[in-house]
């Protein structure tokens, strides 16, 4: 209500300048102060929020909400931050679309903490836009955050003293606006790979000194498969047939991992629109599917999938959503020379998912392909592809 103050503690003031921002994307790891917050704002929302067991993990999914448009937060302790920093040292590199803002509770005394961990200077190094949340204040600075990240157009760290927390605050509620900008796709800007890494850090040193960024001079995006280095030609001549009927099938929003099938965001296919870190695929996917894109498929090898992204399965489980996951299975880390992967590893991860599974046994047979796919499309549940390339030349 316009012109009433309100009085509450620093966690209440934190809690309710996220709702009153229009935040409905919010991911969250156990840990002091955070906890405390989260369970305010799941007292005074009516959206649905669950616990995420790791933090890189919580906060790509928050990353790929904002990268769609979705004003998003994450909550976590500072060990964690540390914990998701391949997420987000990347993110700083595809950027945002909408407000996204991590709330970083420091245990400045480790009371509550395995170590003593100097955050501040974690942060600063990394390069992260960051702001010290102090004792006063707190609704006014959290509120503006998103706007901040707007402004920047990148993911911002408010770093909180959690033994502030206790601290009471008189503020008066500000309204709600919507972001600055909605999604489009933007693969320059949103898929990191090694063809666009020089083009990506000069617009994030354009963005963190305040400058237009879009004034940057854009590469020209390469076009598949003769503009690529010749040593992933045959690799990508291998999943053109099941890519060029994905294109026809491919969902509202498609992420990928860093390997060769997020090539295929490149014309003359268009069949990924998101990347970051290795693993990625499937936690950004959830974040996009949460924020209204619920036709969404997230690409992964099987390497990537193996080394992180399975960790993104149980979150689609415990929040129910129909994610559908597209699994390049050739034995080996392709992208970074070949590394093969023990014979049984990716099954023996996916065993309690088999209710979900399906397979494309022979990924060259374009009909067996978009079979596979259009059942996949419609199920009102989870579905994890597997298409075999281990015996495919």
């Amino acid at each position: 209500m316009k012109g009433f103050r309100m009085r509450g503690t620093g966690t209440q003031a934190i809690a309710n300048a996220i709702q009153d921002s229009g935040v409905h994307v919010i991911t969250h790891v156990p840990g002091f102060g955070g906890t405390e917050v989260f369970a305010e704002l799941c007292k005074i929302s009516s959206d649905a929020y669950s616990n995420s067991f790791n933090e890189e993990v919580a906060y790509s999914i928050s990353h790929g909400a904002s990268l769609v448009g979705q004003r998003s937060a994450t909550l976590m302790k500072a060990h964690g931050f540390a914990k998701a920093a391949n997420s987000t040292i990347d993110s700083l590199s595809a950027g945002t679309t909408a407000g996204f803002v991590s709330l970083v509770f420091n245990d400045i005394h480790g009371k509550h903490s395995d170590s003593i961990f100097d955050i501040a200077e974690f942060l600063r190094g990394s390069g992260m836009p960051c702001r010290m949340l102090h004792g006063q204040n707190m609704y006014e600075e959290t509120f503006k955050s998103f706007k901040w990240s707007e402004v920047l157009q990148l993911p911002v760290v408010l770093l909180v003293d959690a033994d502030d927390l206790d601290q009471m605050e008189t503020y008066t509620p500000l309204p709600s606006s919507k972001p600055s900008a909605g999604y489009q796709r933007d693969v320059r800007q949103h898929v990191l790979c090694p063809l666009l890494a020089e083009y990506q850090h000069q617009v994030l040193q354009a963005k963190l000194k305040g400058r237009d960024w879009k004034l940057v001079r854009k590469p020209v995006l390469p076009r598949i498969p003769d503009d690529l280095p010749k040593v992933w030609h045959s690799t990508v001549r291998l999943y053109a047939p099941l890519l060029t009927v994905f294109k026809r099938m491919r969902g509202e929003v498609v992420t990928g991992d860093t390997g060769m099938s997020t090539l295929f965001a490149f014309p003359p296919f268009h069949c990924v629109d998101i990347c970051t870190y290795m693993g990625g695929s499937i936690p950004l996917a959830i974040g996009a599917f949460l924020s209204g894109y619920e036709n969404t498929w997230a690409l992964t090898g099987d390497f990537s999938f193996i080394a992180a992204g399975h960790l993104g399965l149980m979150e689609a489980i415990q929040r129910g959503i129909s994610l559908k996951v597209l699994i390049f299975s050739n034995g080996k880390a392709q992208a970074t020379g070949g590394q093969f992967i023990q014979a049984g590893i990716l099954e023996h991860i996916l065993k309690g998912y088999e209710s979900y599974l399906r397979h494309i046994d022979n990924p060259q047979d374009t009909n067996e392909v978009e079979s596979v796919l259009e059942e996949a499309n419609k199920a009102k549940e989870m579905r994890i592809v597997i298409a075999d390339y281990l015996d495919v030349e």
